[in-house]
């Protein structure tokens, strides 16, 4: 792989992180603000419809896969997510309940943290065909 495609790949990989980072806080502030639901909740929630179009996006757009998806690329997949997830909800409690941030602003934070470990884990592990 050259470094110009490299560098396409972030710049596309970024552009969808801005896209599924929307989709994540837009319907955490929905489930949150309007429905009332447990920031926690509401985080994982909104973290899931960003993880699918995550994967459509990434898969067919920013790595260029032709082949049809498989099993184990979606079981790294899910895996990446996972611990990106994970890292999340950590951050979010801990800066709401330790730093007594809102959950409005500790999510910025922990979306931040989750969309690096996000990258790293897709570039090395989900896609590194």
């Amino acid at each position: 792989m050259n470094d110009g495609e490299t560098r396409t790949q972030l710049v596309k990989f970024v552009l969808v992180g801005f896209l599924n980072t929307a989709i994540h806080y837009g319907v955490f502030l929905i489930l949150l603000g309007s429905l009332g639901i447990h920031y926690l909740i509401a985080s994982v929630s909104g973290y899931c419809c960003g993880l699918i179009n995550s994967y459509l996006l990434n898969r067919r757009w920013t790595f260029q896969c032709q082949a049809a998806a498989n099993k184990m690329e979606f079981i790294r997949f899910l895996a990446v997510n996972g611990v990106a997830l994970t890292i999340n909800v950590v951050v979010l409690r801990y800066a709401v309940v330790s730093l007594d941030f809102s959950p409005q602003v500790a999510q910025v934070g922990a979306i931040f943290l989750s969309l690096l470990t996000n990258f790293f884990g897709s570039k090395m592990i989900v896609y590194s065909h």
